[in-house]
């Protein structure tokens, strides 16, 4: 566990979401992109948000997560997911150091590792480096933030009770979190799939 991230724990009213939207589908050998947006909610209120670019199945998506959440300090960080545009992966562990703040990984369905392990084999010669962060998340939680579904989540920087507080904390609308919530709208809605340009 990192050391002083869970002791942050009291600002769930506060937390950071971030999601990536549509990007265009492969055609040919051109270099795409996603947009990667990070939003700061108090409590339902979205307070400020901060958009970049990434390489749809690039290596960059954790240095520009880096860059938006730059300056932001000791406010829970919730992931959809740890691949974005792609497999394209953001490293919670990273991130996590960088914050020094919770980090949660969640998603709305029990994560399938064979088949992604599978489709890194198949289409990417660094396989092995992807794989290998995707191989240290640790273990799958399941939550049942509302009435709805459960969604499952993956923590660092603070315990299963602390993280099952955040997220509960946050859902509001839907069993997803309100930040993780938010930021897909806004990625899907501010951003279309047409190439850039």
């Amino acid at each position: 566990m990192f050391h002083g991230a869970s002791s942050n724990i009291k600002q769930v009213s506060r937390c950071i979401g971030i999601d990536d939207g549509p990007f265009p589908p492969k055609t040919d050998d051109k270099v795409r992109h996603a947009p990667l947006l990070a939003v700061w909610l108090k409590g339902p209120h979205l307070h400020q948000f901060r958009a970049d670019w990434i390489t749809v199945d690039g290596l960059d998506a954790t240095r520009k997560a880096e860059f938006l959440l730059r300056d932001s300090h000791k406010i829970p960080v919730l992931l959809s997911g740890v691949t974005f545009g792609g497999f394209n992966l953001i490293d919670p562990w990273k991130v996590l150091k960088l914050c020094k703040a919770p980090v949660i990984v969640v998603v709305g369905s029990r994560p399938d590792n064979r088949a992604v392990k599978r489709a890194l084999v198949k289409h990417f010669p660094d396989w092995e480096k992807r794989w290998e962060l995707i191989r240290s998340l640790g273990p799958i939680h399941k939550l049942r933030t509302t009435s709805e579904g459960p969604v499952f989540f993956e923590q660092f920087g603070c315990s299963i009770r602390e993280t099952r507080l955040i997220l509960k904390a946050s859902a509001f609308v839907s069993r997803m979190p309100e930040p993780l919530r938010v930021a897909g709208i806004l990625a899907r809605g501010l951003f279309s799939a047409e190439p850039l340009g």
